[in-house]
């Protein structure tokens, strides 16, 4: 294929569109087993600048490759690791488009979408177009949020997509058991939701009271993973996965097979990593996970504002955090 155009994200979305069959128009998709393929370590990849504070495209897709190289079988690009709100629209897509090219035909490709609805719906159907397997739909920003009108977003943006399994995240307590099963009932592409809320009990009543055959994924990361998983998640979403994928994936496998023991030893070490990211209401959060990738070697440690990079304390901090994790030999650049 020749292209006049060698921008990267041109030249990931043209494969894409060659790539596409007419079957892969008109076939239903299999959303048990989609759901099947989610239980695993669900990383939300970060999104690296260059001096000049652009999206470092090629380097997207590397830091794509080494993730899925290691080990990683689902990505969400356009994920709050990934500063999805601080990403023009181009840029969302075009971080999407080299995602989907850099990892494997397997790999499970979770698309975020968001912001206004008709900004949701559109790019839920450009991540249809580009390959992607499923839509994480972002909780609504607005500050004045119903239930009810959670239900109809999530059920609009799914319905506009039949053809891919839509994952919302929930991060509030408004959003009860009733409310998911409503939306479920309206859309049932709904095959799971990511849930952020920092209660393990409130998590288990909601999910108790959603009912259904759904799939529950931890959104605050290895941090709350064991504590949800005893309630009922099997899977997790990782930022952490972007520094060092075994670390990870340790934790799931501990969880998958009932070793607790073991589970929590990756806790352990991993403690101090996420309290970083979590302090003063997650205003590091990004921040800390590219400080560390910097110190491997991996990208620059530049995020966009409202975030800040580090300070040298706060660098030093996290060289502390993650000095004696077991997994990180190899993991360099």
């Amino acid at each position: 294929m020749t292209l006049t155009n060698a921008n990267p994200a041109n030249v990931a979305r043209a494969s894409l569109t060659a790539d596409r069959t007419p079957a892969d128009e008109t076939a239903a998709p299999d959303l048990a087993d989609l759901r099947r393929r989610l239980n695993t370590v669900i990383g939300i990849p970060v999104v690296p600048y260059d001096e000049e504070g652009a999206v470092d495209l090629d380097l997207t897709a590397a830091l794509t490759r080494r993730l899925v190289q290691n080990g990683v079988t689902a990505l969400t690009p356009n994920g709050n690791t990934g500063e999805f709100y601080a990403l023009s629209p181009r840029e969302r897509r075009d971080v999407l488009a080299i995602v989907v090219g850099a990892a494997q035909p397997e790999t499970v490709i979770i698309a975020g979408v968001g912001f206004d609805l008709d900004t949701a719906v559109s790019d839920a159907r450009f991540a249809r177009d580009a390959g992607a397997h499923a839509v994480m739909v972002h909780q609504p920003v607005l500050p004045y949020l119903s239930p009810g009108g959670w239900v109809d977003y999530v059920a609009t943006v799914a319905q506009a997509v039949p053809e891919l399994g839509v994952l919302p995240y929930v991060s509030s307590t408004l959003i009860t058991g009733a409310d998911v099963a409503s939306l479920v009932e309206r859309a049932p592409n709904v095959i799971g939701l990511k849930y952020s809320v920092p209660d393990p009990a409130f998590f288990a009543t909601t999910r108790h009271h959603a009912g259904g055959d759904l799939l529950w994924i931890a959104g605050l990361a290895e941090s709350y993973a064991p504590a949800y998983w005893s309630a009922g998640a099997r899977a997790f979403t990782s930022g952490l996965v972007n520094v060092s994928p075994r670390v990870s994936l340790d934790m799931f496998d501990a969880l998958a097979r009932g070793d607790v023991e073991a589970a929590n030893d990756v806790w352990r070490d991993i403690r101090l990593f996420e309290e970083l990211r979590a302090r003063n209401r997650s205003a590091d959060n990004v921040s800390v996970v590219k400080e560390a990738m910097h110190q491997l070697g991996l990208c620059l440690p530049s995020v966009r504002p409202p975030s800040r990079a580090l300070t040298a304390e706060g660098a030093a901090e996290v060289a502390r955090s993650i000095a004696a994790w077991p997994a990180l030999e190899g993991v360099r650049a």
